[in-house]
């Protein structure tokens, strides 16, 4: 079974650890069949939670950090996965590959941008760092995860035309994520975003 995207539908705290309920926007079950793969979810923001709800419920109950993952705070509307752990789609963390020299690969993914404010935006599933090249139609956005200090993304706008990025629940460049950062497809078509200060991204363009 492939990996199902959906969001958090409603905030979740960074306090808890072991079982806790959270509520996600929609959910089916990931059959497990023969093989006895676990079911587990993953936020955009990098923490693994192991499913224990065998329902088809979108109010689960999970195991919070798993696999040694962080615990953390993630705002409504962050990007969610979910599957079995067997499933090859789950993305890699950051790896140092030694050839002749170290090479640094991180995450992209390919993202199709959608809706008018950042409650309908497309939503981001690959942990940080990560690629994000965008296609779809002008004036679609996609809605960032509240960053962590240290996270970073790089949005490359492969749009038709301009598109709108937001961050509900965070802020853009010091305005409240709600309200969209517009990107073009002339001139900048790319912006590297990076997080200092927690819950909050700043925008460094560039022309890629």
């Amino acid at each position: 079974m492939a990996l199902t995207t959906t969001y958090v539908n409603g905030a979740v705290s960074a306090t808890p650890t072991g079982k806790q309920i959270i509520t996600l926007a929609a959910y089916t079950a990931p059959s497990v069949g023969a093989i006895g793969a676990l079911k587990m979810l993953r936020f955009a923001t990098g923490e693994y939670c192991l499913i224990t709800d065998d329902s088809n419920s979108p109010t689960l109950e999970v195991v919070r950090g798993w696999n040694g993952s962080r615990v953390l705070a993630h705002a409504v509307y962050e990007g969610v996965q979910y599957g079995l752990s067997s499933d090859t789609s789950w993305p890699a963390g950051p790896a140092a590959v030694t050839q002749i020299a170290p090479v640094m690969l991180v995450n992209a993914q390919e993202v199709t941008l959608t809706g008018t404010s950042g409650t309908d935006a497309a939503v981001v599933t690959v942990p940080s760092p990560a690629i994000l090249n965008c296609s779809g139609a002008s004036g679609a956005g996609v809605n960032l995860p509240v960053p962590s200090v240290g996270m970073s993304y790089v949005v490359k706008n492969s749009s038709s035309g301009t598109m709108k990025i937001y961050c509900v629940g965070g802020s853009l460049n010091g305005t409240t994520g709600t309200t969209a950062v517009s990107m073009t497809t002339t001139g900048t078509l790319g912006d590297q975003w990076f997080c200092a200060t927690s819950g909050a991204w700043q925008g460094a363009p560039t022309s890629v």
